[in-house]
């Protein structure tokens, strides 16, 4: 009767084994699987009050240039003002803070150290009248994704490269009659130059 027992024990003993080097096997092959890094992701501004840069660039500066601002042939087809309606109010933003000795649209070389910022709309959704007027909030959010470069005026070292975006809220564009869709442009210059502020610190 023992002779019956030890090859069934045995088999078992077999059994657990292998059962718990699978189990270790699994566990490990789940552990070392390694999730690609994941890309810069946007970051959203809404309320001006609420906005804050992520990170503050390590060189102060005197001036800030808003150089370049571009976009799809498409977008400036459909959207013919945003880029100049969006660069006024970050300019116009950053002067009021009253932090930079000059800020400007200028390529003219200025005293000081310099901080050039290159903007390019990567995408925008606007949401015409008609479509607001008929569709109400069903007609979705008007939106806009513009990415932001900071350089080092003369070396062209960039310091800073981030996608920023913002949104309307389609319920409260539908309620003021689309005000908010076709102001958006305009209203995302004001966050961008607020974020600016923070982001680029000013000589004293």
């Amino acid at each position: 009767m023992n002779s019956h027992r030890l090859p069934l024990l045995t088999t078992l003993a077999l059994i657990c084994i292998l059962f718990l080097f699978s189990a270790c096997v699994g566990g490990k092959q789940s552990n070392s699987a390694t999730k690609a890094a994941p890309e810069n992701e946007k970051i959203a501004l809404g309320a001006i009050e609420e906005v804050q840069a992520e990170t503050v660039l390590k060189t102060n500066y005197d001036n800030i240039i808003i150089r370049n601002f571009t976009s799809s042939s498409q977008i400036q087809t459909d959207y013919p003002d945003s880029i100049q309606k969006c660069q006024t109010q970050i300019i116009k933003q950053l002067k009021n803070k009253k932090m930079y000795k000059n800020v400007t649209s200028s390529s003219k070389k200025l005293p000081g150290k310099s901080a050039v910022v290159d903007l390019k709309i990567v995408d925008m959704r606007i949401t015409s009248g008609a479509a607001r007027l008929w569709g109400g909030a069903f007609a979705g959010s008007s939106f806009m994704d513009v990415l932001v470069e900071v350089r080092n005026a003369g070396s062209e070292k960039t310091v800073y490269k981030q996608v920023l975006t913002t949104s309307n809220n389609a319920w409260a564009a539908s309620y003021n009659g689309g005000s908010s869709d076709t102001s958006l442009p305009a209203d995302f210059g004001t966050l961008i130059g607020e974020y600016l502020s923070k982001l680029v610190p000013a000589n004293k």
